[in-house]
């Protein structure tokens, strides 16, 4: 687990008592004080990405990835339940440029750190199309042409992918979606070397790295 940025633990002095409350729940592993505390900072009109960066994130540099699995959960929950306009205040309030599209290619159905990626990442406010697991590579060729997708997330645990991922970022890298998307990839196959090879834009060596390069891209509108 990577070092939070201590930009994290700046909190203001109103919501010091709900932000403590969700950094100690995830400290300790409890599920349940967990979903109550989120619940309460959301109810207090305290910004999804601030109870995220400077309450879970802040926990998590103590329970480490098993915090980060259950946090997900909790948070999955309180995501579904902010209303529809909520979700547009909080995605006009970020700024970001597009789209993201992720999924686990076909060949794999892990899904835990593309479940935890995309919940982070809609709880930022970024509008996030999770296609699934065992994904065709066509699949991701289609959404990549939609015009507001900017980015494609693509997941794959098991080696065995691997000759699929070439197959999907052959199609990605070429023609007119060359210079279109910006693709990362992620999941434990893949490494720095496969990226390089298969001229992959980025690769997160874990659910929080890759939603820190996504979110780095959509801001600078880059694209």
């Amino acid at each position: 687990m990577k070092n939070i940025s201590t930009e994290y633990k700046e909190v203001k002095k109103s919501d010091e008592h709900y932000i403590n409350e969700i950094i100690e729940a995830v400290n300790i592993l409890d599920f349940y004080s967990m979903k109550i505390a989120i619940r309460e900072a959301i109810n207090m009109r305290i910004p999804m990405v601030d109870i995220i960066k400077k309450g879970v994130l802040v926990g998590l540099e103590e329970s480490g990835e098993m915090g980060l699995i259950l946090a997900a959960e909790a948070l999955d929950g309180e995501i579904i339940s902010i209303d529809e306009e909520e979700q547009k205040r909080l995605a006009k309030s970020q700024n970001y440029s597009g789209k993201v599209v992720i999924g686990t290619i076909r060949g794999d159905i892990h899904s835990l750190g593309k479940n935890i990626a995309g919940i982070i990442m809609k709880s930022y406010g970024m509008d996030v199309i999770d296609l699934g697991v065992d994904v065709e590579p066509k699949k991701f060729e289609e959404f990549a042409h939609l015009p507001e997708v900017k980015v494609i997330g693509i997941s794959f645990l098991l080696s065995a992918a691997e000759p699929r991922i070439k197959e999907v970022m052959s199609l990605l890298k070429t023609g007119e979606l060359k210079n279109k998307v910006k693709v990362i990839l992620g999941g434990a196959a893949v490494s720095q070397e496969i990226a390089e090879e298969t001229n992959a834009d980025a690769y997160a060596t874990d659910a929080l790295h890759g939603v820190d390069i996504i979110e780095k891209w959509l801001k600078t509108k880059i694209f």
